[in-house]
């Protein structure tokens, strides 16, 4: 591997924790003042390398996604960050071909919007402070909480800093409400899991705070926004557990069109809350 070691190292742990990302993306989280055609070229060197391919997006465009070769996934599992609990077998186009390429792409999406946001404010979010698919034991005999992704965040700026989690999921209203029902049932698991000897929570050991909850919606019309948190509302008050875990821990959905295109920060996200309220930014639910 030759050219610009660092950027290139951080390009591959990029697309070995996501699997799939578009050239944008990439450029987004790690093309800093540079046009994007220096991250295309950067793309097409890690290719002449063996170390990613790509596929071409059947969208309009033919945009293209790309992933690591095995050989690129050998050279990224060998960097600290690159390492995981929960080790990929497969390669980056069978796993998206699994959990689905849309799926995939919108994880990048997400996080870049964070990203995006936090350096315009003059905050603090990386390109590796998004972690997708992180199992969190349940506590309930070997069970997990998947979520989509779980997102670290310092806000405000000097003395005012604060370090801020959340747990990320991807709802298309209708299609997965049940899949999402179940996710936020599995979290709330893992919130009111007792710690040790049963005193406190064992989540305790390790947050300060439990992490928001945000739920952001895909293949939702503008209009459908208000219909798709009642409908999320109603899910959870099926579920006593997840009821008192949604009145003790900041939670709200958003589009992933608001997201991507106001930032997190905007007035896009609704509280998930019984009692409801005005949407607001995340770090405001």
């Amino acid at each position: 591997m030759h050219g610009d070691l660092e950027t290139d190292h951080d390009v591959l742990v990029t697309l070995h924790r996501f699997t799939l990302a578009t050239a944008e993306q990439l450029h987004q989280l790690h093309g800093g003042a540079a046009g994007i055609k220096q991250t295309q070229k950067r793309l097409t060197r890690l290719y002449a390398d063996g170390l990613a391919e790509f596929v071409t997006l059947p969208q309009a465009g033919r945009a293209k996604a790309w992933h690591l070769t095995a050989q690129g996934a050998a050279v990224a599992a060998t960097f600290p960050e690159a390492r995981r609990a929960e080790a990929q077998t497969l390669d980056g186009e069978q796993f998206a071909v699994r959990h689905g390429r849309e799926h995939l792409l919108d994880v990048g999406r997400i996080h870049a919007a964070f990203v995006a946001d936090a350096r315009e404010r003059g905050e603090d979010c990386g390109p590796l402070d998004l972690l997708p698919a992180r199992a969190l034991p349940t506590g309930e005999g070997g069970g997990v909480y998947r979520p989509t992704a779980e997102l670290a965040y310092t806000a405000g700026t000097g003395e005012e800093r604060r370090r801020l989690r959340a747990f990320v999921e991807r709802h298309r209203p209708g299609v997965g409400a049940e899949e999402t029902a179940a996710q936020l049932a599995a979290c709330a698991r893992v919130w009111e899991q007792a710690g040790p000897d049963g005193r406190g929570r064992a989540w305790e050991r390790r947050w300060r705070a439990f992490p928001r909850l945000l739920v952001v919606l895909v293949g939702t019309a503008a209009a459908g926004v208000r219909g798709a948190v009642a409908d999320l509302r109603l899910a959870a008050e099926e579920n006593p557990a997840v009821t008192e875990m949604l009145a003790a821990v900041p939670a709200g959905a958003a589009r992933i069109e608001d997201l991507v295109q106001r930032g997190p920060s905007a007035p896009i996200w609704h509280p998930l809350s019984g009692t409801g309220g005005r949407a607001c930014g995340w770090t405001e639910l």
